[in-house]
């Protein structure tokens, strides 16, 4: 199977902490505080090629609008995020935060590593002393005896930059191409779960069978500025795919697979609701 090696999307985090793809989820722990429960999801990735591509963790925090920082997480989490993606998540640790609105989030990572399918193994530079910063885009508002939700996520395919002797295009058509990590340069997006809906369906050939680990992209122009932000993923070896955490609004969604065939349709997303889309590719 050919899979990409980078695709386009609209954040990231979207997505690593999520890959790092994170999902924080809070809920009242007493008159003053909410607790906040940090998880992560991911974006898309050539999982078929990769054993593990793990994060591991070491602060997550907040930024209200006022400029106020809490930290919700301080530990050591080591993440696997190819286990994370089409809407799984992993939990990363809970703590208490005050009633508010926060409009970012930071994260500070330990290491970092992908384990190939050929055992080959890259390990990335990772900075312990500087911490990545996403707008939270739709904020996460806590308030007393509520219950809030967060979601981080991390595009590991623009996080993770391979190197090798790939096709146009950046098509990986065989794990032995894979030489070595160009890059590494979290990319994180971040939004409030309960204020967003989900796109989630299935892709088959013409002829029925399962398009086994297509490429799916949704777009949308959010902030109404003429401008499309792309969010995406690769579908699992059933074919089916998901993408959470996403604004309400009409979307684009794009499939593909590695032969380069292609389809498009559009559709609509609700706030707390999943969209389905069914795609056959001809």
């Amino acid at each position: 199977m050919i899979m990409k090696s980078k695709v386009k999307t609209s954040i990231k985090f979207l997505s690593m902490l999520l890959i790092f793809a994170g999902l924080i989820t809070s809920c009242s722990s007493d008159d003053d505080d909410a607790s906040v429960s940090v998880k992560i999801t991911d974006d898309p990735f050539p999982v078929q090629l990769v054993n593990e591509a793990k994060i591991g963790i070491a602060k997550v925090e907040l930024v209200d609008s006022e400029g106020n920082t809490v930290t919700v997480f301080n530990g050591n989490a080591n993440v696997n995020m190819v286990n994370y993606m089409n809407g799984a998540t992993a939990e990363v640790g809970v703590n208490a935060v005050p009633p508010g609105t926060y409009v970012e989030a930071r994260v500070t990572l330990s290491e970092a590593s992908v384990t190939l399918s050929n055992q080959e193994q890259f390990e990335a530079s990772v900075s312990t002393s500087h911490s990545y910063g996403v707008k939270i885009d739709p904020a996460i508002e806590v308030n007393e005896g509520e219950e809030a939700e967060l979601l981080f996520d991390l595009d590991l395919s623009d996080t993770f930059k391979f190197q090798g002797n790939f096709l146009p295009g950046n098509w990986i058509q065989n794990v032995a191409d894979i030489t070595g990590l160009s890059s590494f340069e979290p990319d994180f997006r971040a939004v409030c779960l309960s204020k967003t809906g989900s796109i989630e369906g299935s892709v088959t050939n013409a002829d029925g069978s399962v398009a086994a680990y297509a490429y799916c992209e949704v777009s949308y122009d959010y902030d109404g500025d003429g401008q499309r932000e792309s969010v995406s993923t690769v579908a699992d070896a059933n074919g089916h795919f998901a993408i959470i955490g996403l604004p309400e609004g009409s979307y684009n969604v794009y499939v593909e697979t590695g032969e380069g065939e292609a389809v498009s349709a559009d559709v609509s997303v609700e706030v707390q609701h999943a969209a389905t889309v069914n795609v056959t590719i001809n």
